[in-house]
């Protein structure tokens, strides 16, 4: 057996721990469940100006990323991302919303929407905090 480090991982690396994980949790959860979100603002050419990636397991939504360029922050963008993320949950039968994120990102934006911080993590990275928000659907 070795073991391998490195700072590069390929995507089939990523997608084999992925499958690990989820055959592992199969035994304890229904993982048909867990389902893929994505929501994108486009331009003409289809370049992404904006979007916002996570998923839904069971009864919750979880946001992993979103990102407004520069250009179009400020507009809405973020709102509009999140109120879809969230009423595509839903639909999919989510009650509840976790995202995270750090003091100098979006703390802030999520608790206007709703979300409310649980959990702190200092130091994060160095002289920052990570924030862990949660908020009912329904």
């Amino acid at each position: 057996m070795d073991m391998i480090v490195t700072s590069e991982p390929t995507h089939k690396d990523i997608d084999e721990l992925r499958n690990g994980i989820i055959h592992y949790s199969a035994q304890h959860i229904d993982v048909s469940e867990i389902k893929a979100l994505a929501i994108f603002f486009t331009d003409k050419a289809g370049n992404k100006l904006s979007g916002l990636s996570g998923s839904t397991a069971g009864n919750w939504l979880r946001i992993d990323l979103l990102w407004v360029s520069a250009a179009l922050r400020g507009q809405g963008i973020g709102t509009r991302l999140m109120r879809a993320a969230e009423s595509e949950a839903i639909a999919r039968g989510c009650i509840f919303a976790q995202v995270d994120t750090t003091s100098f990102q979006a703390r802030p934006f999520y608790e206007k929407l709703g979300y409310v911080c649980r959990m702190t993590l200092d130091n994060y990275p160095r002289v920052h905090q990570r924030y862990y928000l949660t908020k009912a659907l329904v």
